[in-house]
């Protein structure tokens, strides 16, 4: 067990230091910069409720920059070692196929991770530069643990995203495939709890046959709004129960840990030819 984890180690700091190579993170965090200095300008138009209208604004770049370093890095780490060949070279080496898909979701995973750390930082020093800036009755409320309760949940998702990219990877070849699957997930559990409040306006037993099917589909398609709190860190709002917030991430954790099982066992079987 040991010299597993050290063989799973070892390849995800390669993968890390791959990664670091290509400049994925200095890029992405260029990116968010610059989304974030050319946002700031237009806060002086909005006339009250900055502190939510900033938080907002914050997490959804923080958001699409890891949404892009999901779709475009860690879709084409997972594609590139079986189209260059080099996923056999690893294989030659004593690493099981398991160890490898492993490896690689916990590199990705630990950039991913480095780079909402470096995003939920710049973040937080803009609210506060902002709040600083303006009269109390425009940002009454700010709180870091919410923020960072935010910053866990979204990272949770983003986990959740790339376990998926890693079990589609194991059974489609070719990126590209790979980049257009990962988006109609996405849009699928992004979609879903929004068919499920409209068809609930609508009575008749059809109506409730339909909903209690949405409600098993989301065991395939997670409703990612268990785990945005975003709102909580600028509002007086109560947050939920340590319950509820305990049962969100490990349901988050518990399908993670499925859907990479899947992977594994997928990369097992699979023929690389």
């Amino acid at each position: 067990m040991r010299k597993r984890i050290q063989r799973i180690s070892a390849l995800a700091r390669l993968i890390i230091l791959d990664g670091l190579r290509r400049h994925a993170l200095i890029g992405l965090i260029l990116f968010a910069l610059a989304g974030t200095t050319g946002g700031l300008i237009f806060f002086d138009f909005i006339p009250r409720d900055i502190g939510r209208a900033t938080n907002d604004f914050l997490f959804s770049i923080t958001w699409l920059t890891g949404f892009i370093f999901l779709l475009f890095h860690g879709v084409q780490v997972m594609a590139w070692d079986n189209e260059r060949g080099a996923l056999h070279t690893f294989l030659a080496r004593p690493l099981s196929r398991t160890e490898y898909a492993l490896a690689l979701y916990a590199g990705l995973a630990i950039l991913l991770l480095a780079l909402n750390i470096v995003l939920g930082a710049l973040g937080w020093m803009v609210l506060n530069l902002i709040k600083d800036s303006v009269a109390t009755i425009y940002f009454p409320h700010l709180s870091l643990h919410y923020f960072l309760l935010a910053g866990a949940g979204l990272y949770w998702i983003q986990l959740m995203i790339l376990a998926i990219i890693l079990l589609l990877s194991s059974a489609v070849r070719g990126s590209f495939p790979v980049l257009l699957l990962t988006l109609c997930y996405y849009f699928i559990c992004s979609g879903l709890p929004v068919v499920r409040e409209s068809i609930k306006q609508k009575p008749g037993a059809a109506t409730q046959f339909l909903d209690t099917l949405l409600k098993w589909l989301t065991a395939l398609f997670p409703d990612f709004s268990w785990l945005d709190f975003k709102t909580l860190v600028t509002s007086s709002d109560l947050a939920p129960a340590a319950s509820q917030l305990t049962l969100s991430f490990a349901l988050a954790t518990l399908y993670i840990v499925i859907v990479l099982w899947l992977a594994c066992v997928i990369y097992e079987r699979r023929d690389l030819q």
